[in-house]
């Protein structure tokens, strides 16, 4: 146990480092913007350049990051677990521009508190009463253009056998936040076309085996994960990277086996009608051109959606999408080409969806296609990925991530009514 107490308190301080990084990083960007805004009195901008990346990025980044990282020391500890998994894998090269800075194999680490949800609410018996927690990630790509990265999330574990067992297998889907080491620069790095950003939005599945109890509270685990970072198009370029690894290590309960209640399977009847509808999703992204500004974008969204049962819902609709960097993109285009084309810049896609309900809670998945696209960009098969929070029985916000492919087009937040 003292063991394990001192190698928890080395991995804190690691990252307590971590934060005066960030603070300094964050006074460095403060100076930046104040000389920014003296040399704009000078000069004359495009209107859309009142957004900053700077000035975006530190705000959610704020809001965000050390909420994920630094947990509070008065959080209570019983009914909890703290997790330490090491990864070593390889970067999936989904883009040809990728291949010469895959120069060496990712390796790492993964610390989490989870806190166990073994009670008698319809979720946590709907779901195998899974944990909800906070992760902190070490993540060394090996190689000096990608150099590392620092991310924080909260995460859920979701049990695939019975919950009492010893032996479980357990799946893990987080998200958060991350903070790049070695993002590209014009200047001193820029072969990196994976990592526009010191500030990145991440992602990560993973799939353990795991032992509870194997010397008195201490347990083994052992698996794969999957690692995504993006900086949602805040900056180009913005490639993404992805990690495919495999990971071992260790878990401490902090308490003595719980058992949790027997679950009781579904048996409701109820038919759930078709409903309607609306969402306005918005935010800033720049196009895939390095330096060309953020441009702000709206996105809406028409769909019905058929709930099957306490834990599934389908929908289709059509999306309407007005990114208005586009309009400088074909531009910009045009006068490297030498072109004149006039084409649209709007798009209208249709997508099938499905969302995995948690109570007030749920997590997204869409899949579209573009039908109406004048001006091609990237791909016409484009998707959704997020979270809905429902307030009540008609409204509900969305934090979602649009993605053409491999490639994050933008963070979107919307706002929705369902009649």
């Amino acid at each position: 146990m003292r063991k394990l107490i001192h190698i928890i308190r080395c991995i804190l301080n690691k990252f307590t480092s971590i934060r005066v990084i960030f603070e300094n990083e964050m006074s460095k960007n403060c100076i930046e913007n104040s000389n920014f805004i003296l040399i704009k009195k000078f000069s004359i901008q495009n209107s859309y350049q009142n957004f900053t990346r700077t000035d975006v990025l530190n705000k959610v980044c704020i809001i965000f990051l050390f909420s994920f990282l630094f947990i509070d020391a008065q959080e209570p500890t019983n009914n909890a677990t703290i997790e330490f998994d090491y990864f070593y894998g390889n970067v999936l090269e989904h883009s040809p521009e990728l291949k010469p800075i895959i120069q060496g194999h990712p390796s790492g680490f993964i610390i989490s508190w989870n806190k166990k949800n073994i009670g008698n609410s319809q979720f946590e018996n709907t779901y195998n009463f899974p944990d909800f927690g906070f992760s902190a990630t070490y993540h060394d790509f090996n190689t000096e253009i990608l150099g590392k990265v620092y991310s924080g999330y909260a995460h859920y574990n979701f049990y695939l056998n019975n919950r009492n067992a010893k032996n479980q297998l357990k799946l893990t889907t987080a998200f958060g936040l991350g903070y790049a080491t070695n993002p590209f620069d014009k200047v001193t790095n820029n072969k990196n076309w994976a990592i526009g950003s010191k500030f990145l939005a991440s992602v990560y599945l993973k799939f353990n085996y795991q032992r509870e109890y194997v010397l008195d509270k201490l347990g083994v685990n052992a698996g794969f994960a999957l690692i995504h970072y993006s900086n949602a198009s805040f900056n180009a370029p913005n490639l993404g990277i992805n990690t495919l690894a495999l990971t071992a290590g260790v878990h401490y309960n902090f308490d003595d086996e719980i058992m949790a209640p027997e679950r009781t399977l579904e048996t409701s009847e109820d038919k759930y009608p078709i409903k309607y509808n609306a969402v306005l999703r918005l935010g800033v992204n720049e196009s895939k051109i390095n330096g060309s500004g953020l441009f702000p974008f709206y996105t809406v969204s028409l769909f019905i959606d058929k709930k099957l049962n306490s834990k599934s819902t389908i929908s289709a609709g059509t999306d309407v999408f007005l990114a208005t960097f586009m309009k400088e993109y074909i531009k910009h285009e045009n006068s490297i080409n030498g072109e004149n084309n006039t084409a649209d810049w709007k798009k209208v896609g249709i997508f099938i969806g499905y969302e995995l309900n948690m109570e007030k809670f749920s997590m997204l998945t869409q899949v579209g296609y573009h039908v109406y696209d004048p001006y091609k960009y990237v791909s016409g098969i484009y998707e959704h990925f997020g979270f809905r929070k429902r307030f009540n029985e008609h409204l509900y916000a969305d934090l979602t991530l649009k993605i053409n492919l491999f490639r994050a087009e933008g963070l979107e937040f919307g706002f929705g009514y369902r009649f």
